[in-house]
């Protein structure tokens, strides 16, 4: 495949602010490892904050196609396999390499001047998320596959089962990691569907 220069410094950015940083990474670095000339980029960018932003909202961008699930998929599943199978696209999209490391990055040291920034991204991708979760929830309540119960306990408990699964990601080998999500997620759906009693 062949990407175009814009495509090119994005990805190698992409690269460099994952390992590095914003502060660790120079438009010249960038520049170096594309093999062109510093003053070209400005010719795709502004500037380096121009082109951290650009990628910051590709990277929200990304991880809310990955973790989409489309109606008809919300129609034919059951619960416990939709919950699950979003579950590990959010794992999934962690395991790579980069841009698991630059969202791991983004969200736990957020650069001071993009924070607020961030913080906005971020919270459009929960509602996002969100909206995924509740027609989960509400389709396994319809169906009987879990008992009637509020939705925002069930809801807030996934974020925090995420949250912990993210962070351990950084700790584990991979084997070892993918017992620990799948050991996670069945605690989680036997007291999903039990109402939590």
């Amino acid at each position: 495949m062949t990407y175009s220069t814009s495509e090119r410094i994005k990805k190698t950015a992409l690269q460099l602010f994952a390992q590095k940083g914003y502060y660790g990474t120079s438009l010249n670095d960038v520049a170096t490892l594309v093999g062109i000339k510093k003053p070209s980029l400005y010719a795709h960018f502004k500037n380096k904050d121009d082109l951290y932003e650009t990628i910051l909202q590709e990277l929200m961008d990304t991880f809310m196609d990955r973790v989409t699930i489309d109606s008809a998929e919300l129609a034919l599943r059951p619960t416990k396999i939709l919950l699950h199978r979003f579950l590990l696209s959010m794992v999934d999209f962690w395991k790579d390499e980069t841009l698991g490391l630059f969202y791991k990055r983004t969200l736990l040291f957020p650069e001071e001047k993009f924070r607020s920034s961030i913080h906005e991204q971020f919270l459009q991708t929960e509602m996002y998320t969100t909206d995924i979760l509740t027609k989960i929830f509400s389709k396994g309540q319809h169906n009987g596959e879990i008992p009637p119960q509020p939705l925002e306990p069930l809801i807030d408990a996934f974020y925090c089962l995420i949250d912990g699964l993210f962070v351990q990601r950084f700790l584990y080998t991979i084997s070892d990691y993918d017992k620990k999500v799948n050991h996670a997620f069945e605690h989680y759906w036997k007291a999903t569907e039990t109402g939590g009693a």
